[in-house]
């Protein structure tokens, strides 16, 4: 290969790698989020709809109010982040680091939020319960969850016809098979027609909720409080509900698969 030949060889490789890693580059470095956001005026949101802020690290940042709908949050770290009142409709949060983080209010219908790490250890005995992220009243209808959520605040939310599981089937094989919710606080919610199948959702409260057409089917309810609900023809076939509290729970006359739940003669009324 001649001396020419080599050169040109080396600078079209080098072109390509250049416009390879730039295809797979986020829009915005953090510097650029954090000064955008610092710049912003009330009533003049920042608006980023649209854009991909993939593996950036927004920790500790205040979105409050921002246009972010459709953005690409994959990877990106938004530990200790403020999202009140941000309209993230069908942004996507997958494998984000969402420790501490405020969604209070938010716009989130449609959004992914698949694998997000929510504590600083795996280990359930040493986690911080109060590293979990907050959803009060945010609106999260049609939305899909999939990970670890144990004592996550959905008191209030919106989240009629949700998904909290995996649709890929590679997920079946994981020790994340099924969608933790452990002690998540539902209270007040609409979970209206949500999906709710295999989830363990042992010492949740559903208090007062809406879940009229909810699927509970195979999941663990342990001690679940749905005292209040509407549970108009919620379906509960091969649930643990050992010790849960249905009391003054409505349409409870209409519930699906009672008669093939587990522990259905311990269950609280």
């Amino acid at each position: 290969m001649s001396r020419r030949t080599t050169f040109r060889f080396w600078a079209v490789w080098a072109a390509f790698a250049a416009g390879s890693c730039a295809a797979g580059a986020a829009d915005f470095t953090a510097r650029d989020v954090a000064h955008s956001l610092f710049q912003s005026k009330m009533g003049n949101p920042v608006d980023f709809s649209g854009r991909d802020l993939a593996g950036l690290d927004l920790a500790e940042l205040d979105f409050r109010g921002a246009r972010l709908s459709g953005v690409d949050f994959l990877g990106a770290d938004l530990s200790g982040a403020v999202l009140k009142g941000s309209d993230m409709t069908g942004a996507r949060l997958d494998r984000t680091t969402l420790t501490r983080t405020d969604f209070s209010e938010a716009i989130l219908e449609k959004a992914s939020i698949l694998r997000p790490s929510i504590y600083s250890t795996f280990t359930a005995a040493e986690a911080n319960w109060n590293e979990a992220p907050k959803f009060v009243r945010a609106r999260m209808a049609g939305a899909q969850l999939f990970g670890r959520f144990d004592y996550v605040d959905f008191k209030g939310a919106d989240l009629k016809g949700a998904i909290f599981g995996s649709i890929d089937p590679r997920d079946e094989n994981t020790s994340l098979a099924r969608v933790g919710l452990f002690s998540g606080d539902f209270d007040d919610a609409n979970v209206e027609g949500a999906d709710f199948t295999d989830s363990r959702l042992g010492f949740a409260s559903f208090t007062n909720a809406k879940a009229a057409g909810a699927r509970f089917v195979g999941a663990d309810l342990t001690r679940a409080d749905f005292s209040g609900a509407d549970l108009t023809e919620a379906d509960f076939t091969g649930a643990n509900l050992d010790e849960a509290n249905f009391t003054n729970a409505k349409g409870f006359d209409t519930v699906k698969g009672l008669d093939r739940a587990q522990n259905a003669d311990r269950l609280i009324r």
